[in-house]
């Protein structure tokens, strides 16, 4: 059967629409939570752990230059120049309204006119003389703490002069027991004398004996008193100490040309006597008497 053509005025038959295919909508990828915090926390670990670029050649010197062109350019600190003048450390100072500057030991603070500069010799330098004390007082403790009583082997408190040999005095490291023994030894010790007859010895005696203690050192040919106080006394300039060791330590050092002078000498109507640098000793009675004018009126009372 053959188609009609459609004519005009007659609606043309609607052909249906193809159904279009309904659009498949691609799912959106994306990666699961947990992986993009993996990925983050490995970017922040790359980026700590990245070594840091080189800086070029050319800065890091100029930065060098720059910094010992700077340190080239700081003012050198000023140091006063000192002068030693006597044991002295000093420096010039001017004074404002002063027409003679001014010298001022850096040790003590001593300071004198630059026209009186001879004051600065004169005048020993104080602090200079602590030191020298100390370092002096230093050395000893040490000695002394480092040896050992040379009798017992205790710890030692210090060296003492304890005998002389060819004229020389022998030093000995002693512990307290040991010097307290010793000391105990010189008071009791007393000097023996040949009387008047030739024929027996007489224990010597001194003066002060029977008012206060008195100790005798053989070595020395010496007496030392105790004084009122209670402490030792050195028989040449009176200084006191109170350990009898220290006293005799200090005659030795300070009066060697006192220590064993000794001898026999010819007094008028006494006859030959023993003298020391001390006095003369009665060859009666062996008492210690100062010059010989005492000496000869004790020995006229021991003849009546």
């Amino acid at each position: 059967m053959l188609a009609t053509p459609a004519g005009p005025g007659r609606p043309e038959e609607l052909k249906p629409e193809a159904e279009k295919p309904e659009e498949i909508k691609e799912p959106e990828l994306g990666e699961p939570p947990e992986l993009e915090e993996m990925l983050e926390e490995a970017e922040m670990e790359a980026e700590e752990t990245r070594p840091e670029e080189p800086k070029p050649e050319g800065l890091r010197l100029e930065a060098e230059e720059l910094e010992e062109t700077r340190l080239a350019a700081a003012p050198e600190p000023i140091h006063p120049k000192t002068m030693k003048i006597g044991g002295h450390e000093v420096v010039e100072e001017l004074r404002e309204g002063e027409d003679v500057s001014y010298l001022r030991c850096l040790r003590c603070g001593l300071t004198v006119r630059l026209d009186e500069v001879s004051k600065l010799a004169d005048t020993p330098c104080m602090e200079e003389r602590r030191q020298d004390e100390t370092e002096q007082k230093r050395e000893e403790t040490g000695k002394a703490e480092a040896r050992a009583c040379e009798y017992c082997g205790k710890p030692s408190i210090g060296a003492y002069p304890i005998e002389y040999v060819s004229g020389s005095p022998v030093y000995l490291s002693l512990c307290a027991d040991c010097a307290k023994k010793i000391e105990e030894m010189y008071v009791i010790a007393r000097p023996n004398i040949v009387d008047r007859t030739g024929k027996r010895l007489l224990r010597c005696r001194h003066p002060m004996e029977g008012v206060r203690k008195v100790a005798w050192n053989s070595y020395m040919k010496t007496w030392f008193t105790l004084n009122e106080e209670g402490k030792w006394q050195c028989p040449a300039c009176g200084i006191t100490r109170g350990k009898l060791l220290d006293v005799i330590k200090h005659f030795v050092e300070k009066h060697p040309d006192l220590v064993a002078r000794s001898g026999r000498e010819h007094v008028t109507s006494v006859g030959e006597v023993w003298k020391t640098w001390q006095g003369y000793y009665c060859p009666a009675c062996g008492l210690l008497c100062n010059s010989v004018k005492e000496l000869k009126g004790h020995y006229e009372s021991h003849r009546r």
